[in-house]
């Protein structure tokens, strides 16, 4: 399976996660989708997603996910 470089790993569900699913982020270890469903959003080309078919996963994404959630822990 083909890897690449990730920045990060979760993303915010924006206003509409916590309100219609109860969350605040998204997670995605993965790069690209191969069911080819043509109402999916995520194959536009406003996201600059080259082949966007092939399904590729995130280098280190165990270790990028630990630090963002450390960063995003809530204080009591």
């Amino acid at each position: 399976m083909e890897t690449i470089e990730a920045k990060s790993i979760l993303s915010s569900a924006g206003k509409y996660g916590e309100n219609w699913f109860g969350i605040d982020y998204n997670m995605n270890l993965y790069r690209g989708c191969n069911h080819g469903c043509i109402y999916c959003d995520s194959r536009s080309e406003k996201y600059r997603i080259e082949n966007f078919d092939k399904v590729r996963v995130k280098k280190n994404c165990i270790e990028i996910l630990e630090k963002e959630l450390r960063s995003k822990r809530k204080k009591v």
